[in-house]
C-alpha cells in the first residue's frame, strides 16, 4: 500500500533506531515453545503484557517503541503450531485488557506530542496484532484531526487478518461488519487523503457484506466527481481503487454489472484528464501514464483478448489515437464500448429512453486551473 508524502515523513518518527528494552521476554519464550498452557503459564503471559504494557506507556524517549511493538506482537503466537490453540486465546484475552488500559491511560494524558505518538503507536500495535476485540478501540479514531492517526485507525479496521474475522458468519461479526461500514461511509465525505480511501476499497472489495456495494460505489463516485473538477492531484490511488472494483466483481458476482459501471466510469475520465492534461505537471502525468497501463491489465476479466491498446497510443504519443481506443473500449455517442457489451451495462438513459452508450465527458480545465499549472 502506498502511503502518501505527509504520512511518509510523519512516520519517520516511528523509526527504530537503538531499542532499549526493559522487559524480558526468556519466560515467555518457554511458554510459547509448550503445547498445553497451565494456570501458571497464563500467569507468565500475564507478567510479561503488563510489563510491556508498562514500559509502552512509560517512554519519553520513542526511539525504541516501534521494536517494543513488535516484541508484543512476536510474543502473540505460539512456536508451536499445536500450542497455538491454547495459548492464543489466553493472550490475546490479556491483551485485550492490556490494550484497553494503556489506552485510557493515554487519552488521559495532556494534549502533545507524547500523547499522539503513544496514541499513533497503540494504532499500530492493534493493527499489527489483527485482533478484532483490540481493533474496535480505532473506532473512535477514524475521524480525528491527525491524518496519521486517521490512516492507522482506518488500518486496524479494514486489515486482512480483520477482514477474515468480520467474513466469519456469524450474527455479531455480520453486525459489526455493518458498523464499521457505516463508519466508513460517514468518512468518505470528508476524507481528503486517497491513501485512506484506498484501504476502505480495499477492504470493501473483499468484505462479504451487501453494504460493502454501497461503500465502493461512494468511493469511486468521490473520486470521479474529483476528476469531473480537476481537483485530483494523487492519481496514483486510483490504481488501488480500479482494482477494488474489478475484485468486488469475483467476491460478490451479484455486483458485476454496478462496478464494472463505476469502474468504467472512473478508468474513464482518468485516461481523459490525461489525453486533456496539457496543464498538467509532468509528475502528473507520470501518475496517470501509470494508472493508465496498470489499470489495463484488469481488462482482461471481461474482454480476454484485450492486448494493451492504450498503452500502445500512449507510446504513440496519446492524443487523438488514445482517445479512439477509449471510445471503443467505453463507447461512444454513437456505439456501445467494447466492455459495458461484455459487461452488460449501460451509463444510464438519455430522455427517449434509449440507453446512454458514452460515458460523462471530461468538461476541460477553466482558465484559473491552467494558470495553476507547476
Amino acid at each position: 500500500m502506498r502511503i502518501n508524502h505527509i504520512l511518509s515523513c510523519s512516520l519517520v518518527l516511528l523509526i527504530v533506531l537503538c531499542p532499549v528494552l526493559a522487559v524480558s521476554t526468556s519466560k515467555i519464550d518457554t511458554v510459547r515453545g509448550k503445547e498445553t498452557v497451565t494456570d501458571s503459564d497464563t500467569a507468565v503471559i500475564q507478567q510479561f503484557l503488563s510489563d510491556a504494557f508498562s514500559e509502552f506507556y512509560e517512554k519519553t524517549d520513542f526511539s525504541d517503541v516501534a521494536a517494543l511493538r513488535n516484541t508484543i506482537v512476536s510474543k502473540s503466537t505460539s512456536s508451536l503450531e499445536s500450542g497455538q490453540i491454547q495459548y492464543g486465546p489466553r493472550f490475546f484475552t490479556i491483551a485485550q485488557k492490556e490494550f484497553s488500559d494503556t489506552l485510557k491511560q493515554v487519552n488521559g494524558l495532556p494534549d502533545g506530542q507524547r500523547k499522539t505518538l503513544l496514541t499513533i503507536n497503540l494504532l499500530i500495535l492493534a493493527n499489527d496484532l489483527g485482533n478484532l476485540e483490540i481493533s474496535k478501540s480505532a473506532l473512535d479514531y477514524l475521524q480525528n484531526s491527525n491524518i496519521i492517526m486517521r490512516y492507522w485507525a482506518t488500518n486496524c479496521l479494514s486489515n486482512a487478518a480483520i477482514l477474515s474475522q468480520l467474513n466469519y458468519d456469524s450474527a455479531e461479526n455480520r453486525q459489526l461488519a455493518d458498523d464499521i461500514v457505516k463508519r466508513f461511509s460517514a468518512n468518505i465525505k470528508t476524507e481528503q487523503s486517497g491513501d485512506i480511501l484506498a484501504i476502505i476499497a480495499q477492504f470493501a472489495s473483499g468484505l462479504k457484506r451487501p453494504a460493502a456495494n454501497d461503500l465502493l460505489t461512494e468511493i469511486a463516485q468521490k473520486r470521479i466527481d474529483l476528476y469531473m473538477g480537476w481537483k485530483v492531484n494523487d492519481e496514483m490511488t486510483d490504481t488501488l481503487i480500479l482494482k477494488a472494483l474489478i475484485d468486488r466483481t469475483t467476491t460478490d458476482a451479484d455486483s458485476s454489472k454496478v462496478m464494472t459501471k463505476n469502474f468504467s466510469i472512473l478508468y474513464s475520465v482518468i485516461i481523459q484528464r490525461y489525453a486533456m492534461g496539457d496543464q498538467l505537471s509532468e509528475t502528473n502525468k507520470s501518475s496517470l501514464v501509470s494508472v493508465i497501463t496498470q489499470s489495463e491489465k484488469l481488462l482482461t476479466k471481461f474482454i480476454p483478448d484485450w492486448q494493451g491498446s492504450l498503452k500502445r497510443a500512449i507510446e504513440k504519443g496519446g492524443g487523438t489515437g488514445l482517445l479512439a481506443e477509449h471510445d471503443s473500449l467505453f463507447g461512444s455517442a454513437s456505439a456501445a464500448g467494447k466492455l459495458p457489451a461484455a459487461a452488460g451495462f449501460d451509463y444510464g438513459k438519455n430522455p427517449d429512453g434509449s440507453a446512454r452508450t458514452a460515458p460523462p465527458t471530461l468538461p476541460k480545465p477553466s482558465t484559473e486551473k491552467k494558470a495553476e499549472k507547476k
